[in-house]
């Protein structure tokens, strides 16, 4: 909910796609291009990478896209994307749903392909702390490569697929 002409979130991006549904009120979303590509948790997140300059930037450039959306209308807005919406109305506020998109990336096949490992006992072992650091550790990273080639190698591609294709409509947790 937005206050008669007023705004909640100044420019910003988001790190997953997201269907804006207007409720009630106009809001008036103006769009920029993405600064970074494909952001997503931990990688040029908005707030980690922001800089102050970035806002007098884009007023002056001016918003590649701007859409007012009334009651019912849609609004698809691709991860990244820098929006700065706000109420039009100076007397009535302004009702949006956000509805964010679970995406799949190929990090989040990797990070599934890797957590298989779990089941696995040498990749449950303690590495002591003495051996963080120097050729104990080097030796440790090239004894886990090639495990994890090993485990890749025989893995069941297509059992793998429908293990993904179950967690990718069972999730909870946002993965981008």
């Amino acid at each position: 909910m937005t206050p008669p002409g007023r705004q909640g979130l100044l420019h910003h991006w988001d790190q997953q796609m997201a269907v804006i549904v207007q409720i009630a009120g106009i809001k008036r979303w103006q769009l920029w291009r993405p600064k970074f590509p494909s952001p997503m948790r931990e990688y040029q997140e908005s707030f980690r990478v922001w800089d102050p300059g970035f806002i007098p930037q884009w007023e002056a450039a001016g918003p590649d896209l701007e859409v007012d959306l009334r009651p019912g209308q849609p609004l698809l807005l691709p991860r990244g994307w820098v929006h700065n919406p706000h109420a039009l109305d100076a007397q009535a506020r302004s009702i949006h749903l956000t509805f964010a998109i679970r995406e799949r990336t190929p990090l989040w096949v990797a990070e599934k392909l890797v957590g298989g490992v779990i089941e696995k006992d040498a990749f449950r072992r303690v590495i002591l702390p003495g051996e963080i650091t120097g050729q104990r550790l080097s030796a440790h990273v090239l004894d886990v490569r090639q495990a994890l080639v090993e485990h890749l190698a025989g893995l069941d591609v297509d059992g793998f697929a429908r293990f993904l294709a179950r967690a990718a409509v069972s999730e909870k947790e946002c993965t981008t």
